[in-house]
């Protein structure tokens, strides 16, 4: 469940959150804009992007190219606006060939992204604009809409062989400068200098130096969330928590068991663990549910064993409900603050006394410890640890995607006993 991770990419899932919150009546989606009509800036707008600072395209690792979308996309508007635009002579990009990848990405967007256009007409076009930026502008879309319930399945096979042309490293206008480098050498004196650039082939600026280390994007960190089930463990314990996380741009959620496959819940549904304990990734997050099966697996010397070894290179160790219980066993919680859920408060606690079990607490940190009350607290908790690794602004807005009302403070605690 791999996502994407950055300051910009947070700042778009933000805007999608907010497009899939607001509910307005609005007209149904527009058809395809004649290409003489095509105005990218309008339906970035639309979607509540900023044209003049959305830089987020560059595919598998999430990380900005450089140039502005808004940019990049007015490149093909330019192309699709003028009808007597002909580049394909000098190895160049034919106008015909573009307008019908964009009438193909347009009629595929407005499908697949119709929950989203229902209440925003341009939605469409923004997933189309980036589909013509090439593929790893695509599949960058194709991630954030997908985390918010409308990936982008139809068919944009015209748009994503336009890569040669239309992404960062392409050639619009068949010159042999990419759009980068006519980029990075014009745009200082605007887009349309820009523009006029990366369509005329007589205009070959010189290759520009490349962009010095304060410009260069970041890679963008991928964490790892092992999810470590066991036989009899609480569902929502487990999902609660992975709802969270599946939808945070930079997690990949991973299940965990002691001998992979199949394992049974305490409800009864079966889960698929991806990993053994012998096979798993290193993890950045690990987190142990509780669950009716919790006391077995104090007994279970493989668990406590994998719990140590793994938390030694964890970045987070969290729990929820009892799960508490066995990371005390484990010996993880010496000397910290945690909690557990209240109606088996003393399981934990007989783990290990050393502990200060709080009995107050929706969850608890302490360092890289996350601990929660019961069951639903660990989506509390989940998303508290978002806000660790974000802002509490990024947790609030993914709470509101999900239609759920988080109880973001960790010391209210509707279930403590007076």
């Amino acid at each position: 469940m791999r996502m994407f991770q950055s300051p910009l990419w947070r700042g778009l899932l933000g805007s999608l959150a907010a497009v899939m919150v607001l509910g307005m009546a609005t007209p149904s989606p527009a058809q395809t804009p004649a290409a003489s009509s095509v105005d990218f800036d309008a339906a970035l707008r639309g979607l509540k992007f900023k044209p003049e600072k959305v830089d987020g395209n560059q595919g598998a690792k999430g990380k900005a190219n450089g140039l502005l979308d808004a940019d990049e996309m007015a490149l093909a508007a330019a192309i699709l606006n003028d009808p007597d635009r002909h580049l394909e002579a000098r190895g160049g990009l034919d106008r015909a060939r573009l307008a019908a990848a964009y009438e193909q990405a347009m009629a595929s967007a407005g499908a697949d992204l119709a929950r989203l256009t229902k209440t925003w007409p341009s939605a469409h076009q923004v997933a189309a604009g980036y589909a013509l930026l090439g593929e790893d502008s695509y599949l960058a879309f194709n991630n954030m809409a997908g985390a918010f319930g409308a990936p982008m399945k139809g068919d944009y096979a015209l748009a994503r062989a336009l890569t040669p042309y239309l992404a960062a490293d392409g050639d619009a206008d068949g010159d042999g400068v990419s759009n980068r480098d006519e980029y990075a050498a014009t745009i200082k004196d605007g887009r349309a200098a820009y523009l006029r650039a990366a369509l005329d082939p007589s205009i070959r600026p010189a290759k520009a130096a490349a962009p010095t280390a304060a410009a260069k994007p970041a890679e963008i960190q991928t964490r790892t969330v092992g999810i470590v089930l066991y036989p009899g463990f609480e569902v929502l314990d487990v999902f609660g928590p992975v709802e969270m996380w599946a939808n945070t741009p930079g997690l990949e959620v991973v299940m965990i068991s002691q001998d992979g496959g199949p394992v049974r819940s305490a409800q009864g549904a079966v889960v698929q663990a991806d990993y053994s304990f012998a096979t798993a990734p290193k993890l950045a997050i690990m987190m142990v549910p509780g669950g009716a099966g919790t006391y077995g697996q104090l007994e279970n010397p493989a668990l406590m064993a994998f719990l140590k070894a793994r938390d030694a290179e964890t970045e987070f160790t969290t729990s929820v409900c009892t799960g508490s219980a066995l990371l005390a066993k484990a010996g993880l919680l010496k000397g910290r603050k945690a909690t557990s859920n209240k109606a088996f408060f003393s399981l934990a606690v007989d783990q290990d006394p050393s502990v200060t079990w709080m009995k107050r607490a929706r969850w608890v940190e302490d360092g890289k410890y996350f601990t929660s009350s019961g069951v639903s607290a660990g989506t509390d908790m989940a998303l508290g640890l978002i806000a660790r690794l974000t802002t509490k602004a990024d947790a609030q807005a993914l709470a509101r995607s999900l239609e759920y009302e988080w109880r973001d403070d960790p010391d209210r605690d509707p279930f403590a006993k007076p």
